[in-house]
């Protein structure tokens, strides 16, 4: 099992493509949707990205990835005012995730836009200790090429507007996240450690995989250690220095997040879930789920059904 691939599945990533946006200076558009990441293409032309208090400049075959929700503005030129682009959409009729023309009659900037949401808790986890802001300039090497070429045919099949076209971009833009989740590791200095950076080193990450592997397996910070080929006293250490938190916090988030998913199956006993995640009782596996996720499994789960009289 890869671990990355089970997390992101266990995240339910929801991929939307925001569309191809065909700018002529002068033009601004403001992001402001409450998304847990975006990510841009600069397909043609130039522009500049403000976010965080940081200007980026953005030129051709730069593509550039924003995580946590963060407010951001695209425009040709610094003094440009910006509008919210949702506005734009409907003052034009156009529909989001097709093509949208906008602005004068300056230099033309092409843009393909994503944005990604999740569902479930392990969010936090994968994103600890990442910049939050990643900006991967074109300069010809061969993991900017691959992208590149993606972005292309993502453009192509959006102008072309063929049936099937927003399956296909949405399908692509899953492996552009995850090319730029690992962009994100392969830039962010390895003494920083964080989530996705212990999954790269061979002994953390062997644990990691057991651990989501077995949820069920009787863990204690010995038998990691004992995995991970260290002394129990160096791997908690070296654990909560990469990982920011304990070996057996570690386990339990993964395992309340892992019984969470589970109660989405209404045919699943509270029982079966508390023995799948490596509960004896029914009792024991309540205290812990409702010490993680401040509900008891009951209250979770009937959270979970649609009210009387909604969408089934």
């Amino acid at each position: 099992m890869d671990v990355l691939t089970d997390s992101l599945r266990s995240l339910e990533l929801k991929t939307e493509v925001y569309g191809r946006l065909e700018l002529s200076a002068p033009w601004g558009l403001k992001l402001d949707l409450g998304h847990p990441g975006f990510f841009h293409a600069v397909s043609r032309g130039s522009c500049w990205l403000e976010v965080e208090g940081q200007r980026i400049a953005l030129a051709t075959g730069d593509w550039v990835f924003i995580l946590g929700n963060a407010p951001h503005l695209l425009r040709d030129s610094p003094r440009t005012r910006t509008q919210p682009l949702p506005g734009i959409y409907e003052a034009q009729g156009a529909r989001c995730g097709g093509v949208l023309r906008h602005g004068g009659d300056g230099p033309r900037t092409t843009l393909i836009s994503f944005s990604f949401g999740f569902a479930g808790t392990w969010l936090d986890r994968l994103l600890a200790g990442l910049p939050r802001v990643l900006h991967i300039k074109a300069d010809g090497m061969g993991s900017t090429r691959w992208v590149e070429s993606i972005i292309q045919l993502v453009a192509s099949e959006m102008e072309a507007g063929r049936p099937g076209h927003e399956i296909v971009a949405t399908r692509l833009a899953d492996v552009l996240f995850i090319h730029a989740l690992r962009a994100h590791v392969e830039a962010f200095p390895a003494e920083k450690g964080g989530w996705l950076r212990a999954l790269e080193d061979p002994q953390l990450g062997r644990v990691l995989q057991q651990l989501h592997e077995r949820p069920r397996h009787p863990w204690t910070v010995e038998s990691m250690a004992k995995l991970a080929s260290m002394s129990r006293s160096t791997f908690a250490e070296r654990f909560q220095k990469v990982i920011g938190e304990s070996p057996l916090t570690y386990l339990t988030g993964w395992r309340m997040h892992t019984a969470s998913r589970l109660m989405a199956n209404p045919d699943a006993s509270l029982t079966t879930i508390a023995e799948a995640v490596g509960y004896e009782t029914d009792s024991a596996f309540g205290k812990a789920f409702k010490r993680h996720v401040g509900k008891t499994p009951g209250e979770y789960r009937r959270q979970l059904r649609p009210p009387p009289g909604g969408p089934q």
